[in-house]
């Protein structure tokens, strides 16, 4: 498919989402949350991320994740990279809780392009203190491409990573 077809695919198929005057989004991409081990690059970063977190949840912030936020090339369980970042997972939860989360996958993490991998991996985990399953990302949506609108004029930026990781944001509107 050529890359005009992707693009304008991703455009039609895209998740939309309004904003206003009052509305705050930060946006992170290419955090490769890995499990702890040599090759994991998000490992150095890790705390600096959960206090960036902090900071944007207590501030009203909606968390955009343009792709490649679990690194699924290099570790095939999620269960050590959820180990290894659980703390993340549970700041993750909160914006995902107040509906203030969203994903776009990417090729590290295009996993998440099947539903059912997103229910496996991101909507239970295990807690070995209590033995039970306990809800971490219900309802968590991974996108092609995302959509913001602005909910007055109708003017609006596109969002896109494909997975040969080519970004393009593109505005659009009168």
């Amino acid at each position: 498919m050529s890359s005009n077809k992707r693009i304008s695919r991703a455009f039609k198929n895209a998740k939309r989402i309004c904003f206003n005057t009052d509305s705050k989004f930060v946006f992170f991409s290419d955090s490769h949350r890995g499990n702890n081990g040599f090759a994991d690059d998000f490992a150095r970063n890790r705390n600096m991320f959960k206090h960036a977190l902090e900071h944007y949840y207590t501030n009203n912030f909606t968390y955009i994740e343009l792709g490649d936020g679990d690194e699924l090339w290099e570790n095939r369980r999620f269960e050590r990279i959820f180990r290894a970042n659980k703390h993340i997972y549970m700041l993750l939860k909160k914006f995902n809780d107040d509906n203030r989360l969203h994903f776009i996958w990417g090729n590290h993490d295009m996993k998440y392009k099947n539903p059912a991998t997103i229910r496996k991996n991101l909507h239970y985990y295990y807690d070995s203190v209590t033995d039970t399953q306990k809800e971490l990302l219900i309802g968590a949506s991974f996108s092609e491409a995302i959509v913001l609108e602005d909910e007055n004029s109708g003017k609006g930026i596109f969002y896109y990573t494909d997975i040969k990781q080519i970004g393009l944001i593109m505005f659009f509107g009168d």
